[in-house]
């Protein structure tokens, strides 16, 4: 430009900035005519300059456009109303909500009722930290806390009928659960399963007890004669806190009943096996002294040996003297409880009588009759 005065003539102009959306084709335009890596850098360093960068200004100017609509005071239910101009370095306490960030709109079907609209957590009632001990959620809980693979079936109540007699019979116990079965019915019940067959009876306590009962069920594939002799895995009654309750079963209970199954499970096996007719030995009488055919077996034969009886060579059999009558109650005794403990039956027999060898039976008397008369 030209002055009126010659000492202020100057070749300098006055600095003419493009707009920023040219600078950045401009910057563009250069970094693609770039011929190597040092002029892309120079483009660089220009634009990200914290000075005058091209970046610079673009976070200036949002700076001040942002000021501005602060300084609007429109409504806005997560804004405060701004007091006072923001500094650069400062951020505006309007631009952060003061509970909860602003949410997307919810996408609901259309015509779906206000009512199935789940609300936003913030928006859910307070509930009751406690929680929901119920049977059939203490039932579902304490599945998933036992060790194994375990399934949970809740049989609600039926009004008041008994109708769950099927699972209370097979209730594997004769202790404190037995009984509560015996005295009062059952309205509800839930069973646990395992992936072995392992089943599980739960039912609430009787009367206003808290807490549950809890009790195996027997298997249901095995012949009741099976379960002879062997003792039931008792249940427990526990708090109505599953995961102690969890522990109660995988200590206490689960233990006893696989002991009892182990057993059941063996006679079963045993009862399934082809029956032989079982082994018995004779001891006949024979003038006051006891005689045994002598046996196939050595262990039988051993058994009658070692408890008085003798070999007989000439008629191959063993004898026990009756000289002495309670010694020889007293041989018999013995040799039976061993016998018994090979699973050897014993037959005490006398012999038969017959008769006397050279005599023949005598023909029964002849009944008399009358000679017939004739009359005159």
């Amino acid at each position: 430009m030209k002055y009126g005065d010659d000492a202020f003539d100057t070749e300098m102009r006055e600095p003419r900035y493009l707009p920023l959306g040219s600078s950045i084709a401009h910057l563009a335009e250069r970094i693609r005519d770039a011929t190597s890596s040092d002029e892309v850098a120079d483009v660089l360093t220009e634009l990200t300059a914290s000075h005058d960068g091209v970046l610079g200004v673009l976070w200036s100017d949002l700076a001040h456009i942002r000021n501005d609509l602060a300084d609007r005071h429109q409504d806005n239910p997560q804004r405060r109303a701004c007091t006072a101009e923001v500094g650069l370095e400062e951020r505006e306490a309007s631009a952060a909500p003061d509970h909860q960030p602003r949410r997307r709109a919810r996408r609901t079907r259309p015509g779906t009722p206000a009512a199935l609209i789940a609300p936003y957590p913030s928006e859910e009632p307070m509930h009751d930290p406690t929680p929901d001990t119920s049977l059939g959620s203490f039932a579902a809980v304490l599945a998933g806390e036992l060790p194994g693979t375990w399934t949970s079936a809740y049989h609600p109540d039926r009004g008041g009928l008994n109708v769950h007699h099927v699972l209370t019979d097979a209730v594997w116990d004769m202790n404190e659960v037995a009984e509560a079965l015996a005295k009062h019915p059952v309205d509800h019940c839930a069973v646990l399963q395992r992936h072995d067959g392992t089943r599980l009876f739960v039912t609430a306590q009787p009367g206003h007890a808290e807490g549950y009962l809890i009790a195996a069920l027997a298997p249901d594939d095995v012949p009741a004669e099976a379960f002879r002799g062997v003792r039931e895995p008792d249940g427990l009654a526990v708090d109505a806190d599953p995961f102690s309750a969890a522990e109660d079963v995988t200590v206490d209970l689960l233990p006893r009943y696989y002991v009892a199954l182990t057993q059941v499970r063996d006679n079963a096996d045993r009862l399934a096996l082809p029956q032989a007719d079982p082994q018995r030995v004779v001891m006949t009488w024979s003038d006051g002294s006891l005689v045994v055919d002598k046996p196939d077996r050595a262990d039988i034969a051993r058994a009658l040996t070692d408890n008085g009886f003798t070999f007989d060579s000439a008629r191959d059999v063993l004898v026990l003297s009756g000289d002495d009558t309670a010694h020889q109650a007293a041989s018999a005794r013995a040799a039976g409880a061993r016998l018994d403990e090979l699973g050897i039956g014993v037959v005490l027999r006398h012999p038969q009588a017959r008769p006397a060898l050279g005599t023949a039976s005598v023909a029964p008397p002849t009944p008399t009759v009358a000679a017939p008369h004739r009359s005159r």
